[in-house]
């Protein structure tokens, strides 16, 4: 299972610091001793982001 960027939801994630845990995104730069290890979270994060802005084009349009 992969791990996965809190921030982006990317699955690029690579030990940055082994001695800490400290881990750092390929695609976006998060750094973080957290990585979620969930090989969906990047659909799911891409999937609320694109709902995001359909809420805002709607709401605009009111």
């Amino acid at each position: 299972m992969a791990s996965s960027c809190l921030k982006c939801g990317s699955n690029q994630m690579k030990i940055h610091d082994p001695q800490a845990k400290l881990w750092e995104c390929s695609k976006c730069g998060y750094t973080g001793y957290i990585a979620i290890e969930d090989d969906n979270l990047e659909k799911q994060i891409k999937e609320a982001k694109k709902m995001e802005k359909l809420s805002k084009k709607i709401m605009k349009g009111r």
